[in-house]
């Protein structure tokens, strides 16, 4: 992990105190910066409509028959997009100049709404394996090539270590995986549903 500049080489281990303690500094550090710097700015409005706008689009477009299926699907999606995210950031591969709230771990608008609702819509669409896969690699296309693009021109993503293009292959191994897994489990509602 690449250390911050100006920041010495550590020769010792330290201590759970110290790294609470550089914690609590970062949280403070994170506050004030999202105080001065992050709130009610164009960024901080752009993500409060990413994070609102699809959720109604989804609510007044999802098939309410399949609505668990579909909003399991959304969630395990969320989840992992997540974890992936603050692996990503912990690891100073990317970063975020802008978010809606300064504690929570990463980007909330993209993790919690634009990303899994996106996953959603093409789940419930395009039911047969080959239209599946054919539309997830263009929303994996539109993600990875305009979307993050536009989140780095505006000054929201911040890319240090990793590159567009590793994102592309992991958008599409997401959707495929998820969509056996939530398979896997409708199998298995509906043997138990008949029984």
């Amino acid at each position: 992990m690449r250390l911050a500049k100006g920041f010495p080489e550590m020769d010792k281990v330290p201590s759970f105190e110290q790294v609470l303690d550089a914690q609590n500094i970062s949280t403070q550090l994170q506050v004030q910066h999202w105080l001065k710097y992050e709130l009610f700015t164009p960024q901080f409005w752009l993500l409060i409509s990413i994070l609102i706008i699809p959720w109604i689009l989804w609510w007044r477009m999802v098939d309410k028959r399949r609505f668990l299926e579909i909003i399991i699907y959304g969630l395990l999606i969320s989840t992992v997009v997540t974890v992936l995210d603050e692996v990503g950031c912990q690891l100073n591969w990317w970063d975020y100049r802008y978010d809606i709230e300064p504690l929570f771990p990463r980007l909330i608008p993209m993790n919690f709404s634009m990303l899994p609702v996106g996953y959603m819509l093409v789940y419930q669409n395009f039911t047969k394996w080959k239209s599946f896969v054919t539309a997830n690699i263009v929303l994996a296309a539109v993600m990875a090539f305009i979307g993050e693009p536009l989140f780095a021109m505006t000054g929201i993503y911040v890319l240090l270590e990793w590159k567009i293009i590793y994102s592309f292959p992991i958008y599409i191994i997401l959707a495929l995986v998820f969509k056996v897994a939530v398979n896997s489990i409708m199998k298995v509602q509906q043997r138990y549903r008949i029984s």
